[in-house]
């Protein structure tokens, strides 16, 4: 295993980077770095190991955890302990026969059957050489998959136009595709219409989820709501116009630590060692 690991620059300009707090920062860059990580963005991270590293205590280490599986960055198993970075292959090419090579040894260990299969359809995505054992696994999961569908299906199939005003079903289909809503996330829209939030604030959530996710994301949307109304936002421009006062305050910050006077330099230049 590597004894390193790399982040691109850009990682601080990612619009979802910017919006974390600093502990939230702290913690996903943990995930990504920490003495247990792996090639294929999949391993075992005992909570306890978490701590120790961290600093933190337990309680923070779930909430932290939780707050990521909402955001739909990482999938945690509590029974495997196991942890899988869900953008990982995004940033993480394993088109090299050596990384190859090292990923499939590594699945070989993973526990947790669901995140083979789904490993095995972000390789297909992103056009990576998709390993022997996800294959094998993948036409198990297919099967069980076309009978969840089904299910849903029949589930979902009294969640149309009817049920849901006609523009935020039509921001759900737009967004997600689909004539159908998915059910879930229909009741969660109900609940939010009983609450007295009005089509605007609902279709302004669903267009914010869909710039993160290109399928319905029941927790996701929960986690983005659960911020908006927390932070009394209504709409993707007051919560873009959050999140350029949080980079501006943080920047802010930044000089008033160096000394910088707005406007102005240091009173001493950040190359005044050299000549010391």
């Amino acid at each position: 295993m590597a004894v390193y690991r790399q982040i691109q620059v850009s990682f601080w300009q990612d619009p979802f980077v910017i919006s974390l707090t600093p502990e939230e920062k702290y913690f996903y860059l943990y995930l990504m770095t920490n003495s247990k990580t792996t090639q294929c963005g999949i391993y075992e991270l005992p909570k306890r190991i978490v701590e120790f590293e961290t600093g933190y205590h337990r309680e923070t280490v779930d909430k932290l955890l939780e707050r990521f599986v909402q955001y739909g960055k990482v999938l945690y198993n509590d029974h495997t302990q196991e942890i899988m970075l869900v953008n990982w292959l995004k940033y993480n090419s394993i088109k090299s026969p050596k990384v190859r090579m090292c990923v499939e040894k590594e699945l070989q260990s993973i526990k947790n059957t669901e995140y083979l299969y789904r490993f095995g359809r972000l390789c297909k995505d992103y056009g990576y050489p998709i390993p022997t054992l996800s294959i094998d696994l993948g036409e198990e999961e297919e099967e069980e998959e076309e009978k969840e569908e089904e299910k849903e299906e029949e589930e979902t199939g009294r969640f149309s136009a009817a049920t849901t005003d006609e523009s935020i079903m039509g921001t759900y289909t737009k967004v997600f595709g689909g004539l159908n809503m998915n059910g879930l996330i229909s009741e969660f829209v109900i609940n939010l219409k009983k609450k007295n939030y009005d089509e605007s604030f609902i279709t302004e959530l669903m267009l914010e989820t869909g710039e993160s996710s290109s399928q319905p994301n029941l927790k996701l949307m929960q986690a983005i709501a659960d911020r908006w109304i927390k932070e009394g936002i209504y709409s993707r421009r007051q919560s873009k116009e959050q999140k350029e006062r949080r980079v501006s305050h943080a920047e802010s910050q930044r000089r008033f630590e160096k000394g910088i006077q707005p406007g102005g330099n240091s009173a001493e230049s950040e190359f005044a060692f050299l000549d010391r």
